[in-house]
């Protein structure tokens, strides 16, 4: 590692050291009146955000509540453009998504015009201390090893791992099973165990094309390109070759990376030789608006996840709907 790096990553650390003193103080943290549950991460990068706050939406609304998510709106100029925001909204209608960096004030004036809602879901809220919440859940990827993490710019780490004992609960994703070597040391960190373990698997495909949507069960020797603008891009690689599926190219593309009009042309003409375009939920969103049938000529392959608990699924159900009893006894 360069002594620069080293240096700027000491740096990073002692700041976000401070600025957490200052939140364990309370310092600028705003009750905004609702129960509030926190989804995040100590990573930089994809640890299963989006699906897992799209789990827990549609879990609170099972029980009778009414849910809305904020979010700060990652690599969006404009609200409109963030492509979490935009799969939120097309996986999760009727739920208001707030897109705002200052997201107590959003929160606050969407209460004033709509004080239905009754609980708020933060996405990426870890860091963002400035909302008070009843429940910090952070997400642990079991496929990276925790000590091999470095704390940013020498690696990924957006605070030092020892943060992790600020969270309520930790949710290990991306997990086949229980690993007794990563819970032994998640509770060194946090000083519990994991609350739960879950794996992110594809219940199938929205499948696109000039009549629509269908849906598509197998990918057995269908013949992709794929265009992966998210962090965790070689998972869903995986699964694809896992489901039978041919990866004739892949166009890369960095996390959050936007689609334009010249890069919709290169894949139409990379996809001459295939039999779909294969990309992810927050592709397609962004996608979708520039997509021109006439040149694609194949359909676009969207696949559906969800969350398939290997451990701990009914005590995280119950820590999440328990905000409701213990926002009402703060």
């Amino acid at each position: 590692m360069k002594p620069l790096t080293t240096l700027a990553s000491k740096f990073y650390s002692a700041t976000m050291a401070y600025r957490n003193r200052r939140f364990d103080r309370g310092d600028r943290v705003v009750d905004v009146g609702r129960p509030v549950i926190s989804v995040g991460n100590l990573t930089m990068g994809g640890t299963g955000k989006t699906p897992t706050v799209q789990w827990i939406v549609r879990l609170l609304q099972a029980r009778g509540h009414l849910p809305l998510v904020a979010l700060r709106g990652y690599a969006a100029g404009k609200p409109q453009l963030s492509d979490e925001a935009m799969e939120h909204e097309q996986m999760l209608p009727g739920v208001p998504v707030l897109v705002d960096p200052d997201r107590v004030g959003a929160i606050e004036a969407f209460l004033k015009k709509d004080p239905s809602r009754d609980v708020v879901v933060l996405d990426d809220g870890f860091q963002h201390r400035f909302v008070a919440r009843q429940l910090d859940l952070v997400l642990i990827d079991a496929r990276r090893s925790l000590d091999a993490e470095r704390v940013f710019p020498a690696g990924r780490l957006r605070e030092p791992l020892s943060s992790l004992s600020r969270a309520t609960d930790v949710l290990v994703t991306h997990a086949a099973s229980v690993d007794p070597v990563l819970r032994k040391r998640i509770s060194m960190l946090h000083g519990r165990d994991p609350t739960a373990w879950c794996d992110h698997v594809w219940t199938g495909l929205s499948r696109f094309d000039v009549d629509g949507e269908t849906t598509l069960d197998t990918l057995s020797g269908i013949r992709v390109i794929t265009r992966l603008g998210i962090a965790a891009a070689e998972g869903v690689r995986n699964q694809i070759v896992e489901a039978g599926g041919v990866i004739v190219a892949d166009v890369a593309a960095r996390d959050h990376a936007p689609v334009t009009a010249s890069e919709m042309q290169r894949l139409a003409e990379a996809c001459t030789r295939a039999d779909a375009l294969l990309v992810t939920g927050k592709d397609w969103v962004k996608l979708q608006p520039l997509v021109d049938w006439s040149a694609l000529q194949v359909p676009v392959l969207v696949p559906r996840l969800t969350l398939n608990f290997v451990s701990g699924q009914e005590e995280l159900e119950r820590r999440l709907l328990g905000v409701f009893a213990s926002s009402e006894s703060a």
